[in-house]
């Protein structure tokens, strides 16, 4: 039986811990085809009665020798649980090649099986001449409660998201830290996380990257505008103050609570600048396995946001954008209703978008992987959404 968590005790009622929460819609610093243990990507369960709003951030614990008295303009806040060391290693030695040097980098071990104390000399040599601190959760709270502890340590005014496999290009930094230090308000900058140029992925991460790009050409292009539906925790920062006001990511959401802090944010009056050139490279190693439980799991929370903070509009939303999907896709979801006409619909849609992606039909092997993630996730929202009283029905087509 599980361990219960900090996370899944703070929502009022019941236990509790939702776009995908990172870029790729994992819970942030769980190795990818891992199945989770507690907080960090496990389902919040059903809340009930009067939801609280995100507690006050925590006090935090005691930190592997902590920097003191460093004039560090900017904090890298990285949760993490039981990455694997080479790709650790590869986030934290791209950060150690930036050309702004006045950062420290915060490490939280999620209460991984290994503990990171034992690398920190090894974390150093990566980061020579910069403060690294480790500290510890001796049970797993998530990716948000886990992030907001790291910002407990932190005496820096920025503060920079990436997850743990991110590689980042050398002037990330130095970007972020000149939006936010340029800007005369509240802002929150955003930068792209991209698949790392010549990598041939599995379709279905492959499938994940592609959606993120063509999204990012747009934010470039100026054709879309930054929103906080746009915050991601692989490449996001902060000012520290506004972070803190906000009360930090919601400890009940074990799932896209970025996209939630960014709506906060958003509340509390954040401009959203978005900088095509402050890149992190994510090289995904997701099972299918793990990568098709994602979209039920993503239905899941966005009701769940909806609930807690019900003027982001998240449903009403995602509704006019079910609507406005490819007609073949809305045909699919109703031809495909009964659960076994689903099943072997998805089924059928792996196996061809499998084989297309290796014969380089790459258009036809997306399409297949976009019916999936739709017949997976509307069928989970509708799920979702009758168990939640005066919701709406999901469109599942014209």
């Amino acid at each position: 039986m599980m361990a219960d968590t900090r996370a899944t005790r703070r929502a009022t009622g019941q236990p509790a811990g939702p776009v995908p929460g990172t870029a790729d819609g994992q819970a942030p610093g769980t190795a990818d085809g891992q199945e989770p243990r507690t907080g960090a990507g496990q389902d919040a369960r059903p809340v009930t009665g009067q939801d609280a709003d995100p507690a006050p951030l925590p006090a935090g614990g005691p930190a592997v020798e902590p920097a003191v008295g460093l004039d560090v303009g900017l904090d890298v806040v990285i949760a993490t649980r039981d990455r694997p060391p080479p790709k650790l290693a590869a986030c934290l030695d791209a950060l150690g090649r930036q050309t702004f040097r006045r950062f420290g980098v915060i490490l939280v071990d999620d209460a991984g099986r290994d503990p990171l104390a034992r690398r920190l000399s090894s974390f150093r040599a990566l980061l020579p001449g910069l403060p690294v601190r480790v500290t510890r959760n001796e049970e797993s709270i998530g990716p948000g409660a886990s992030r907001n502890r790291g910002v407990a340590l932190s005496a820096a005014p920025y503060i920079l998201f990436i997850d743990d496999d991110c590689v980042s290009r050398p002037e990330l930094l130095a970007r972020h830290h000149a939006a936010l230090d340029r800007a005369t308000g509240p802002v929150v900058s955003l930068g792209p996380i991209l698949a790392p140029p010549g990598r041939r992925m599995p379709p279905w991460t492959h499938w994940d990257a592609d959606r993120l790009g063509r999204e990012y050409d747009r934010l470039g292009r100026g054709e879309s505008t930054p929103a906080w539906t746009h915050c991601y925790t692989g490449n996001l920062a902060v000012r520290r103050a506004d972070f803190r006001a906000v009360g930090g990511f919601d400890e009940r959401l074990a799932r896209q609570e970025d996209v939630e802090l960014g709506f906060r944010l958003s509340r509390l009056g954040c401009r959203f600048a978005f900088d095509p050139a402050a890149v992190v490279w994510h090289d995904s190693d997701r099972s299918l396995r793990t990568w098709t439980r994602i979209p039920a799991r993503s239905a899941q929370f966005d009701v769940l946001i909806d609930r807690f903070v019900p003027d982001a509009r998240r449903l009403p939303s995602i509704r006019e954008d079910l609507l406005r999907r490819h007609w073949l896709l809305r045909l699919a979801r109703r031809l495909c209703g009964p659960p076994a006409a689903r099943r072997c619909a998805v089924t059928g849609a792996i196996g061809a978008g499998c084989l297309l992606h290796a014969v380089h039909a790459d258009r036809p092997s997306l399409a297949a992987f976009s019916l999936v993630w739709d017949l997976e996730y509307t069928h989970a929202l509708a799920e979702a959404t009758a168990a939640a009283p005066g919701t709406p029905p999901v469109p599942r087509g014209r």
